[in-house]
């Protein structure tokens, strides 16, 4: 009878170790419900437009220079080598976390010299002895209830966290210079117009001071001639401020100092169109989204390591090799010493602790979980900004274009008018400063629709291609 209840004892172990490691697994819906309503579709439409790659998204932009200052920032980013490293810290702690699924043996040599106590149980000799002893140690857990499996899945989902935020890095950095990067081509071409009015002043002043001393027109016209020229001359002082730091901050992303940074030539060129329908499954790609979801999964890992910690703790330790107190007889077979077995460690009771841990833990998996939904949103309205300023700068930029070129025939027409004695000079003054004031209008509405064309691209990871970009490092 006794022997057939032990053997039923023995039965019923395999199937506790199968509850057992059961109860272990935490599913990552148990954290929480990540998803967002409306996921499928985007409030703003799109145009036809051209596929943009994830990877060197902007040579869609055409433009060489570009192309080597991302180049340069790439290989001398500070910010950027920074997040790489801790990728590698990450990187360490994976391999940490899977060395546990191996037995550790450790070796020791030791000689001391000793003299025992004469008050204890046994009266030694009354002298000073040595002991030699050199010996290798095992120990290994047995991990039933997948304790150290799931540390390994919780640290290997952080590495791939920690990659994605690498990836995040570095593409913040890129739209963050190509942004820059194009702000400073418009205002050489903001430049550009003016150095071109402050020539046309120029020449006003000169045509009004030539009237003046014929006494076709009072001193009147040439102080507001004059007062044009250094407006002009003004804003043009301001333009170059601004290129200056726009310079200065491309040449600390680029890793280098304002002193040894410098730009050749280059043009804005034209942003690429987006195609019809960009799906919002692209998302799914972008980096910071993916270390959201990864962490989701770390959390609910940890939740599994708590869990195994809640049930015995199984370790093979061992320990064999010799000692003597002479070390002429160190290597006699006399010397030899060794044991082996296992270590269970059962945890009873430490007031509260293991009910408080897992609260703990599934309390992190609910604020990753939480966190994953708001960069998901984050994300969506990111998308959305970039395409609806896309759709109204487009329009925009047709009105200045129409206004720029009714501006520019006003202008000539006043000075004609001007010059046959028809109008005032103040005439040509306000119909000059309103041409120069909607071609500036439309150089910086040109630079917000590039801008908006690099957020998009920000937005949705790095490009637009549709299929196999999707879960690519």
């Amino acid at each position: 009878m006794n022997g057939r209840s032990t053997a039923r004892r023995l039965a019923a172990w395999p199937l506790l170790g199968c509850v057992a490691l059961a109860a272990c697994q935490v599913d990552v819906s148990e954290l929480g419900d990540p998803s967002v309503p409306g996921m499928s579709r985007y409030r703003h439409g799109t145009g036809a437009g051209e596929v943009l790659p994830a990877g060197n998204w902007w040579k869609c932009f055409r433009d060489s220079e570009l192309d080597r200052l991302l180049v340069r920032l790439d290989e001398q980013n500070p910010t950027l080598a920074a997040a790489i490293a801790r990728y590698d810290g990450a990187r360490a702690a994976l391999g940490l976390a899977r060395s546990d699924h191996f037995p550790g043996i450790s070796g020791e040599v030791v000689w001391k010299r000793k003299r025992d106590s004469s008050s204890g149980v046994f009266v030694p000799p009354d002298v000073n002895y040595s002991e030699y002893r050199a010996a290798l140690n095992l120990e290994w857990e047995i991990d039933l209830w997948g304790r150290v499996r799931q540390s390994v899945n919780a640290a290997r989902a952080e590495d791939q966290a920690a990659a994605a935020d690498v990836a995040a890095a570095r593409l913040s950095l890129q739209a963050e210079a190509a942004r820059t990067y194009f702000e400073l081509r418009y205002i050489d071409r903001e430049r550009e117009l003016l150095e071109r009015s402050l020539a046309l002043r120029q020449e006003n002043l000169d045509l009004v001071r030539a009237r003046v001393e014929g006494g076709e027109v009072t001193e009147l016209d040439q102080a507001r001639a004059e007062t044009e020229l250094e407006s002009v001359r003004a804003q043009l002082l301001q333009l170059e401020r601004s290129r200056a730091e726009f310079a200065h901050a491309l040449a600390v992303l680029a890793g280098e100092t304002p002193a040894s940074f410098s730009l050749s030539g280059g043009g804005t060129g034209t942003p690429p169109r987006i195609p019809e329908g960009v799906p919002s499954s692209l998302l799914e790609r972008r980096p910071d989204i993916r270390a959201a979801e990864e962490r989701i999964r770390a959390a609910a890992a940890r939740v599994g390591v708590v869990r195994a910690s809640y049930l015995p703790r199984i370790t093979l330790g061992g320990i064999g090799g010799v000692s003597s107190l002479d070390l002429d007889t160190l290597l006699d077979a006399g010397s030899l010493f060794g044991e082996i077995g296992p270590d269970i460690s059962i945890p009873i009771w430490q007031g509260g602790q293991f009910g408080s841990d897992e609260e703990r833990a599934r309390a992190e998996g609910a604020e990753a979980v939480a966190l994953y939904r708001e960069t998901v949103l984050q994300a969506f309205r990111e998308v959305e900004d970039a395409l609806s300023g896309i759709t109204f700068l487009d329009r925009e930029i047709e009105v200045h274009r129409r206004a720029a070129q009714a501006a520019g025939r006003a202008t000539r027409l006043s000075q004609k008018r001007y010059e046959g004695g028809l109008v005032s000079f103040l005439d040509v003054v306000e119909a000059e400063r309103t041409e120069l004031e909607e071609q500036r209008n439309l150089v910086q509405a040109l630079s917000a629709r590039h801008l908006a064309t690099v957020q998009l691209v920000q937005a949705l990871g790095g490009g637009w291609e549709v299929a196999k970009a999707v879960r690519k490092e």
